[in-house]
């Protein structure tokens, strides 16, 4: 499932409950919705809380995807609609959880316990970076070379965004689309930025989506945009 379809899922979610559409049989905590206006302008705050523990989806836990898209192992459910509550796999279940947010599909968003500290993307080394582009000659490329990983961490760290601009697509998020991260100090989780190609043929690189409003079959979003370096540009439109 799309992060993006997610992320404007859990926008609809205080409105509607937690229902997954898959029932849940077996014991484990039962959890409450409840969502905020987040610290960062333009993000949502939502949390699950079950007796005192409380698990939060806020920015830092926007641009994070499970490893393993299908998890198995439930421990608990959603108040309304019974949706699964999974551990995830390499997580200790009381410091992440993967939330059903689907309705007819399943789709998992990642939950952090409030305690835990937010998930540090700078302060984490990466082996592997796959560019979650469904087509082209550089579609779904993978890489283990540090250099061309390292290059993406440090221009999102460090580099200067754009001016802010809205993306406006068509029939889904078009030329807007995922990079995965894998770092074995977070097994079970992937750190997953946004890329941006421009009709001009430029490349840009977001920690995260601002927004995503949908309008009809279209949608617009938004993003702090910064331009992506000349070495990751090129690498991401080739196939070698």
């Amino acid at each position: 499932m799309n992060r993006f379809i997610i992320q404007s899922t859990l926008a609809c979610m205080a409105l509607i409950g937690l229902s997954s559409g898959c029932g849940l049989t077996g014991s484990g905590p039962v959890y409450s919705l409840d969502q905020t206006d987040s610290a960062r302008a333009g993000y949502r705050r939502t949390t699950i809380t079950s007796g005192g523990t409380v698990f939060v989806h806020d920015f830092e836990e926007y641009s994070l995807q499970l490893a393993n898209y299908d998890p198995k192992q439930v421990v608990g459910r959603t108040k309304f609609g019974g949706g699964k509550i999974c551990a995830i796999e390499g997580q200790s279940p009381t410091a992440y959880l993967a939330v059903d947010m689907g309705s007819e599909m399943p789709a998992y968003a990642v939950f952090r316990a409030e305690r835990q500290p937010p998930f540090d993307w700078r302060q984490a080394t990466f082996q592997k970076m796959r560019l979650a582009v469904p087509d082209g000659p550089a579609a779904n490329k993978l890489t283990t070379d540090p250099v061309m990983i390292q290059d993406v961490v440090v221009t999102l760290r460090d580099g200067t965004p754009a001016a802010p601009f809205t993306i406006r697509t068509a029939g889904g998020t078009g030329n807007v689309h995922s990079l995965l991260l894998w770092s074995d100090q977070w097994p079970g989780l992937v750190f997953s930025p946004a890329v941006y190609f421009d009709a001009a043929g430029r490349v840009y690189l977001a920690e995260n989506l601002t927004a995503v409003e949908f309008h009809g079959a279209d949608q617009s979003i938004r993003a702090s945009w910064t331009p992506a370096s000349a070495s990751f540009t090129q690498w991401s439109k080739t196939g070698d």
